[in-house]
């Protein structure tokens, strides 16, 4: 069995493979709901972006961060920091490369708000903080990075196992 560590990660990965517009959302008749995703990412992985993804539309990296531990017996309870990279490539035709920007960064703070204990593997996740990062407004690239805290606990004696022995 992988830790409670990997199994969030992995559980994130999943969230936003998830991330897709509806079938019909090109349709000219299609009335558009606010819960809609606006598009499908490209490359979702775990571990930092690579040069590849400059290729890719949209790309997605879930980054492992630092950790703090605290012993609580039965549990150590972890603040784990976790970052999700993005990257966006800018086709002509589309919106000015800050306004993709915001709009990728709306849709990865979604998906990290609307499952915060990823399938009851974590007490909570809370987003802490962003940046956009472009040279000029003309960019064909636009990069960017969600930093978030998900706190979770597991046994004393196994990080494994989400359930105290005692």
């Amino acid at each position: 069995m992988d830790s409670v560590r990997l199994r969030i990660l992995e559980a994130i990965k999943a969230d936003f493979e998830a991330v897709q517009p509806p079938p019909n959302f090109n349709d000219p008749d299609y009335v558009p709901h606010e819960d809609d995703w606006p598009f499908k990412f490209s490359t979702v992985e775990l571990g930092p972006l690579g040069d590849g993804d400059q290729k890719k539309r949209y790309s997605v990296g879930i980054v492992s961060g630092p950790e703090k531990e605290r012993h609580t017996y039965p549990y150590i309870e972890c603040n784990w920091t976790v970052a999700v990279e993005f990257r966006i490539t800018v086709n002509q035709g589309d919106p000015k490369p800050l306004i993709m920007g915001e709009r990728v960064l709306t849709v990865v703070k979604r998906v990290l708000t609307n499952n915060r204990s990823w399938n009851s593997l974590a007490v909570d996740t809370k987003r802490t903080g962003n940046e956009l990062d472009m040279t000029t407004y003309g960019d064909k690239t636009v990069v960017g990075v969600q930093f978030a805290e998900v706190m979770y606990r597991h046994s004393h004696l196994d990080p494994r196992d989400r359930q105290p022995d005692v």
